[in-house]
């Protein structure tokens, strides 16, 4: 790579912005600040330079990831469960459609950073098409949903009753219901609840115990890190009855000698 190249590369390290409340923001700047005095020294091996960049990359991709698991957590804790005030006439039962749910749960999850972007892609099923679903989050992080479905150009008793494009155009939006139900874990429900009031939330656990956790979390190796990221996104989102069994897990681990 040439010294050029290296400048480029190190103008675009400055341009990124660490995401808040993932990881220490002085990690990241200690990181850059290493590449620039790299950069600025034509003594430095170009190979060392190249495995500096992709350490960051790597580093940057990492708290983007834990930014996005964290906000998936509050994305579902913040989303109700979408009534079924659709009817379905061949199976004689109710069912939420996308509208409704999209109407409901969109202001949820884009409040916090999302949005899904839909499409279809060859299946290796013979008869089916792939629906796939991007969630994107806006500090960087991608992850792609996907289902493979018949079309759906039958009724009920088997017998066609639509045209291709129709079959497709039911199929998408099929897929596209249940991708969404199954990103955000969206619970439908009957409109009858005979009058009973939907179950409180699960108490999460106070910022004097996330503050705890955290301390002890810097303690553990970095695949113990990346795992707690992945289940909880965030040490304040460990809910009340766990703390007690997280916290000894995370105490045991940080006891250990890391390598």
């Amino acid at each position: 790579m040439s010294q050029a190249a290296i400048a480029e590369r190190q103008t675009d390290v400055q341009r990124v912005e660490t995401p808040s409340g993932v990881a220490p923001a002085t990690e990241s700047a200690m990181m850059i600040q290493m590449i620039q005095r790299a950069a600025a020294d034509p003594t430095v091996d170009v190979d060392k330079m190249e495995r500096l960049m992709q350490m960051h990359e790597r580093f940057v991709d990492r708290q983007a990831s834990a930014a996005f698991n964290a906000a998936m957590v509050r994305a579902q804790r913040r989303i109700k469960p979408v009534a079924k005030r659709a009817f379905n006439a061949q199976t004689s039962s109710n069912y939420a459609k996308l509208e409704d749910i999209d109407q409901q749960i969109s202001p949820e999850y884009t409040d916090e950073g999302f949005s899904l972007s839909f499409g279809t892609d060859d299946s290796p099923l013979a008869g089916h098409v792939r629906i796939v679903c991007d969630v994107m989050h806006e500090h960087g992080h991608t992850k792609r949903y996907m289902m493979d479905l018949p079309l759906d150009s039958a009724g009920i008793a088997g017998k066609a009753n639509k045209t291709g494009v129709h079959a497709h155009g039911s199929t998408h939006s099929y897929g596209r219901r249940y991708l969404t139900m199954d990103i955000f874990n969206v619970v439908t429900v009957n409109e009858d609840n005979d009058g009973n009031a939907p179950p409180p939330p699960e108490p999460v656990i106070t910022a004097s115990q996330a503050a705890q956790l955290d301390a002890m979390l810097k303690k553990c190796s970095p695949v113990l890190q990346d795992n707690f990221a992945a289940k909880y996104g965030c040490a304040a989102n460990v809910f009340k009855s766990e703390f007690d069994a997280v916290s000894a897990r995370i105490r045991k681990a940080a006891s250990r000698p890391q390598e």
